[in-house]
């Protein structure tokens, strides 16, 4: 192997290449030590800077547990047993809207606008309360766009010119499929704050909202929880809505019919009292046939608008909220996690320097310079 060595410089080169000189690197980082720990120092206080001036974001999350309806077993049949109809149920649909749908809900521009106008307030500690600081109350689109916040300074005049741009100020959302420009951002850095995610196994449903107050994250899932119940619960009950609607006319039509039929067959038995002629007979009887079928269609319809009814209940989703929507203690991002990271990547990148990349930098440069006097 090392005659084959011997007789292959090219490869006796490259294994020589490949040894790292270790104890060269040390000595390079022990002669340098002054130069890394001011370095070092230097992304510390960097980080410091970073830390006190981040935004703090307050992560607030909800858990609801929808309640998974058989609906072979439904409640109606035992209800149209007591109406007297047998097995006769209104005939269910198939639910276009499930669990799974639920983080699509969320994200969608028109469940998203309509929260701009969703009031919110300021988190005050105890201690600020005893010194006498009072929550500011905003709301949605005046926190995502700053209006809420007061501006100083440069930052005041370039609100000034930017306000005197807007072709109109902010009345509230009129169609959200055609929303300004600054709305369209609010909403989507909305969207970017609440999420919803939905085990498709048990239903379970996790709501989560990032915010940089704590209070308003809490205010605004909520909200959101509040929103997207009454959402599901609004499509789910529109269809037996409808029907229930329908049947209540059909009811009255049928008892005005019914009044009718019945006044006409009453007339009738108090005109022909004494008249015996066949014809006046065959009348009554038709009269009578007819207030005996409208009162019984009108019994039929009755009987269909309080099953109606019954199925705009049964119709409902029933959330339980398992973790509801607490006050955190603590922010999303710590700021003794950044001065770390930046202390840490600062001696990262001078012990890269001083152990590789300055002789690596001076060699490269020397090649370089060797090609161009070659030339």
């Amino acid at each position: 192997m090392e005659d084959y060595q011997n007789n292959n410089p090219g490869i006796q080169e490259a294994s020589d290449e490949l040894e790292i000189d270790w104890m060269g690197i040390f000595t390079k980082l022990l002669k340098h030590w002054k130069q890394i720990f001011l370095i070092s120092f230097i992304f510390g206080v960097l980080g410091i800077v970073s830390a006190l001036t981040m935004t703090r974001k307050y992560n607030v999350s909800m858990t609801l547990a929808p309640e998974l309806v058989n609906r072979s077993n439904s409640n109606l049949s035992s209800i149209t047993s007591m109406l007297g109809l047998g097995n006769a149920t209104l005939s269910p649909s198939t639910d276009a809207m499930n669990i799974t749908l639920f983080p699509e809900i969320c994200s969608s521009t028109p469940f998203l606008a309509a929260l701009l106008d969703v009031p919110l307030t300021s988190y005050v500690s105890e201690k600020q309360q005893e010194e006498g600081v009072q929550p500011m109350h905003t709301t949605v689109y005046k926190h995502f766009t700053g209006e809420d916040k007061e501006k100083k300074g440069l930052a005041k005049w370039l609100d000034s010119l930017k306000k005197e741009k807007e072709e109109k100020p902010y009345t509230g959302v009129a169609d959200a499929t055609e929303l300004p420009r600054k709305q369209a951002n609010v909403v989507k850095a909305l969207g970017k704050c609440i999420s919803a995610d939905v085990d498709k196994k048990t239903g379970v449903t996790t709501i989560s909202v990032v915010m940089d107050d704590r209070m308003m994250a809490k205010q605004l899932a909520d909200t959101v929880c509040t929103r997207l119940q009454v959402y599901v619960s609004e499509y789910r009950t529109k269809k037996a809505q409808a029907d229930y609607e329908y049947y209540v006319m059909l009811a009255q039509e049928a008892r005005e019919i019914q009044i009718k039929a019945q006044d006409a067959y009453a007339r009738s038995v108090d005109y022909d009292r004494s008249v015996i002629l066949q014809s006046a007979q065959s009348v009554k009887e038709r009269l009578r046939a007819d207030a005996n079928l409208a009162s019984d269609i009108y019994s039929q319809m009755a009987q269909q608008r309080e099953l109606a009814r019954a199925k705009i209940q049964e119709e409902k989703p029933v959330y339980a909220v398992v973790q509801p929507a607490t006050l955190p203690q603590q922010a999303m991002n710590s700021r003794a996690k950044r001065v770390l990271i930046w202390g840490f990547m600062g001696l990262f990148l001078s012990l890269a320097w001083y152990g590789f990349g300055a002789d690596f930098f001076k060699k490269m440069r020397a090649d370089v310079k060797e090609k161009l006097d070659e030339e």
